[in-house]
């Protein structure tokens, strides 16, 4: 039997936990208020966002396109052999190319690349914090959310849908490719099988899930790794932070995007 005192102290550190977890939550959304009015009215140098954008984009792209490339095969793969069983394999390339055009190049895409650059982000501006170097130039009168996070916000809202047209790109090849060794399904008849189910609607759909994915992903590192402390073992906790959060944040927004988004396009 549980004695009163073990409940009290249950009810105490779930009441602390509670309070932990709402104070965060206002410090993420007043920090996420301040970058992206300042992505808004500020002026970025142009060379820090493109310095960015070679190290978030640029970097990303390797890693970004295999994931693609690899599910769109496995896409194929699954479902040619499902739809084989009732003998219309040939839909797989329009199934497919649905699927990978608005929930699985852009969320995969985001994922490998979101736990890529916020534990990078996470785990630089952390070191800049446990280092007092993001101290200095707040005494030195410079904005450090100007000078750090906006570079950073602006750099990934660019380069994340960029990313996502390529590997979508090579999620389609990958796809065809498996199409035609695996399934027998000629290349022009899977591509012509694509264009007649694909529309329009459905890659901008998946596009336009990247910028909130782009938004959640630089915000989320940029917030841990300023608000890092306690040294090198701080640095770890707020990379390790960035990354959970920020892939958590993805599966959730996702969801909640796909339910906007299939509501709009019935009501058209």
């Amino acid at each position: 039997m549980i004695s009163p005192s073990t409940d009290s102290q249950y009810i105490t550190s779930f009441g602390a936990w509670l309070m932990k977890m709402v104070h965060s939550t206002g410090d993420f959304v007043m920090f996420s208020g301040d970058s992206l009015r300042r992505v808004v009215w500020g002026r970025p140098r142009f060379t820090h966002i493109t310095h960015q954008m070679v190290t978030i984009g640029i970097e990303s792209l390797p890693i970004a396109n295999l994931t693609a490339f690899f599910v769109g095969m496995v896409m194929v793969l699954n479902t040619g052999y499902q739809l084989a069983l009732f003998g219309v394999k040939n839909w797989a390339a329009g199934i497919t190319a649905i699927a990978l055009a608005r929930e699985m190049v852009p969320v995969f895409t985001a994922v490998v690349v979101g736990a890529k650059v916020a534990a990078s982000i996470a785990a630089e501006l952390g070191t800049m914090r446990v280092t007092e170097q993001i101290d200095a130039m707040e005494v030195a009168g410079v904005n450090p959310v100007s000078q750090l996070v906006v570079p950073r916000v602006v750099a990934t809202l660019v380069m994340l849908p960029v990313i996502t047209i390529y590997s979508l790109i090579i999620g389609f090849i990958g796809g065809m490719i498996v199409g035609n060794f695996a399934l027998h399904i000629p290349p022009r008849q899977f591509y012509e099988g694509m264009i007649s189910w694909l529309m329009l609607s459905d890659v901008y759909t998946g596009i336009a899930k990247t910028f909130v994915f782009a938004v959640i992903i630089a915000l989320v590192g940029c917030h841990n790794g300023f608000r890092a402390e306690g040294g090198a073992a701080g640095v770890g906790r707020a990379t390790t932070g960035a990354v959970v959060v920020s892939l958590t944040a993805i599966l959730v927004s996702n969801y909640i995007l796909a339910t906007w988004f299939l509501f709009l396009l019935n009501q058209l």
